[in-house]
């Protein structure tokens, strides 16, 4: 499957806007990696990772999603609309860190299938979400969590 990249510039903005993004997301991303130890008793990474903001593009057509974590590079991509002040905006990065986290530990080599990495994620978010009072935000994350945590096997208890 070919994978292209759309990198957005917004050139009405200084370039300073985009190295201030990048650096609160670095300074947001140390600090959520102390909840993404307690979550998944990982230790907490001792650096930043490389954080970009780009929007994945697949056969010509854009992806609906806030974050992208590439373990060949340890690089997280996030949405360059994705507001990192919210915590919604937050909690994506958060998810992004779990999969960063996941890699580091080696889980993808122990899990059943990838969308139980995904779950793990999505049941990390949904805590983070709760923990701020947005419960719909964190059921709807959760709801997602539960079903990629069956890894396609469904509730087919007949």
């Amino acid at each position: 499957m070919k994978v292209l990249w759309l990198f957005l510039v917004t050139f009405s903005a200084p370039a300073q806007a985009g190295t201030d993004k990048a650096m609160l997301a670095c300074t947001l991303a140390q600090k959520l990696e102390m909840t993404v130890a307690a979550a998944t008793g990982i230790p907490a990474a001792p650096s930043c990772p490389p954080i970009g903001f780009a929007i994945p593009v697949e056969a010509g057509l854009a992806r609906s999603q806030a974050g992208a974590y590439h373990p060949g590079s340890g690089r997280i991509d996030l949405a360059p609309d994705l507001d990192l002040n919210s915590v919604v905006g937050q909690s994506y990065l958060l998810h992004e860190l779990v999969h960063a986290a996941q890699y580091r530990a080696g889980k993808d080599k122990s899990v059943p299938c990838p969308a139980a990495l995904e779950a793990e994620a999505y049941h990390v978010q949904a805590d983070f979400l709760q923990a701020h009072g947005l419960m719909r935000d964190a059921v709807m994350m959760r709801m997602l969590a539960n079903q990629l945590g069956t890894c396609g096997a469904g509730d087919l208890d007949y």
